[in-house]
């Protein structure tokens, strides 16, 4: 069983595998460098595109990075609307205007609305996990490519069924 360790605004210890973390700062934290360490592929899902998590400047960076480093379609999103994140002024939303084959994001379908997690997966390796995406308390882990796995096929699954939000479809034009 991988060591279980509580962030407290702290860098983490890659060696420590699993991470509980707790708060914005933290899970924020982590899922900058998690992306910063993609190399092939970012998978985010969520009810929202929580702009404390993923509108910051260290996320947005990497994400711009794997973007223009890596060819084809690298980063995708989903989210339940994600009209609400552009109409915010979402920066991510932004990035993925710009970068239309290289990030993508879709909308879920409504038959899939009834989960109540959140997750990020890099790579098929790492992870930030938050079981209620209401809540800022995750579970990250740098290390554990089965469960990675797991959370992508979740993704692939949910992608197959999710669309282009018809708003965001006129924007990307």
């Amino acid at each position: 069983m991988p060591n279980e360790t509580s962030l407290f605004s702290t860098a983490p210890d890659v060696g420590s595998r699993r991470l509980t973390l707790t708060g914005s700062q933290d899970i924020a934290g982590i899922s900058a460098d998690m992306a910063a360490r993609a190399r092939r592929e970012l998978l985010i899902y969520g009810p929202t595109l929580d702009p404390v998590l993923y509108d910051q400047a260290p996320f947005l960076e990497a994400i711009r990075r794997l973007a223009l480093e890596r060819p084809g379609l690298c980063v995708r999103v989903m989210v339940f609307d994600p009209r609400a994140a552009s109409q915010s002024g979402h920066r991510l939303i932004e990035l993925a205007r710009r970068l239309t084959s290289r990030i993508a994001i879709q909308r879920v379908a409504d038959e899939d609305r009834d989960r109540l997690d959140a997750f990020l997966v890099v790579d098929e390796r790492r992870y930030v996990r938050r079981r209620l995406a209401d809540r800022l308390e995750a579970i990250a882990d740098y290390d554990d490519p089965p469960a990675a796995r797991r959370l992508v096929q979740e993704f692939e699954r949910l992608w197959e069924r999710s669309s282009v939000d018809a708003e965001l479809r006129q924007l990307f034009i």
